[in-house]
């Protein structure tokens, strides 16, 4: 090791480096494919070192979660912020929050499929609840509903998100990555009346159209 990896930091510079460095191997391999010993050698310490900051590879990556975690809560503040229309600051939205987990490298987790352990599944979903809440506090501020109408509206737009951001990553070209947007920003906004009705619809009752017009179903 070098003299200038070896160089001993105040106990809290040090753990701020091995938290961001850790935050950096945890993104490029995952969590099965890194060691406590990778994060130490990256770091320049030995891995006692890391276990004094530590006590577990498990430990270190829920705080890691957390690193995340504020930049994606920043992002969704971000949205009030956003000067545009509605359909814009939606896109905007969408596209904020895929570019911030693609960046971490941490879609699995932020969409509910890195499964590792009830305390890094605990801290994931209460990220997720703030991220809820955010994006509650953006809707109220133009919007006429209750908090709890907001909270359940917060929570069901971010499980539109996750999806996707799953989708957006599995796109095979740009063309489809801009047709997922459209059609999701759409159906965001507007719901399905953002998309025409049949002028015969296959269903029974009654199918309403965005300009209020009810087309009847069959057994209308």
């Amino acid at each position: 090791m070098s003299s200038s990896t070896t160089t001993r930091m105040p106990r809290a510079q040090r753990r701020s480096q091995l938290l961001n460095l850790a935050t950096r191997v945890f993104t490029e391999r995952g969590y099965h494919g890194t060691s406590m010993d990778d994060i130490a050698g990256a770091a320049g310490v030995t891995k006692p070192v890391l276990y004094q900051h530590f006590s577990s590879k498990e430990t270190l990556y829920v705080e890691v979660i957390d690193i995340i975690a504020d930049e994606l809560l920043a992002g969704v503040r971000a949205i009030g912020d956003f000067e545009g229309e509605t359909t814009g600051r939606v896109r905007y939205g969408l596209e904020q929050f895929f570019h911030l987990v693609s960046v971490q490298n941490s879609l699995r987790l932020f969409t509910g499929n890195e499964a590792i352990s009830d305390a890094v599944h605990e801290r994931a979903a209460k990220v997720l609840d703030q991220m809820a809440v955010q994006l509650a506090d953006v809707l109220m501020a133009s919007r006429r509903m209750s908090p709890t109408q907001s909270r359940v509206i917060g929570r069901g737009l971010l499980a539109d998100t996750q999806t996707t951001a799953l989708l957006l990553d599995t796109a095979t070209d740009d063309a489809e990555r801009e047709e997922i947007l459209q059609v999701m920003t759409s159906y965001m906004v507007h719901g399905l009346t953002g998309f025409d009705p049949l002028e015969n619809p296959q269903i029974g009752g009654s199918v309403l159209g965005a300009d209020g017009t009810a087309r009847t179903g069959a057994d209308g």
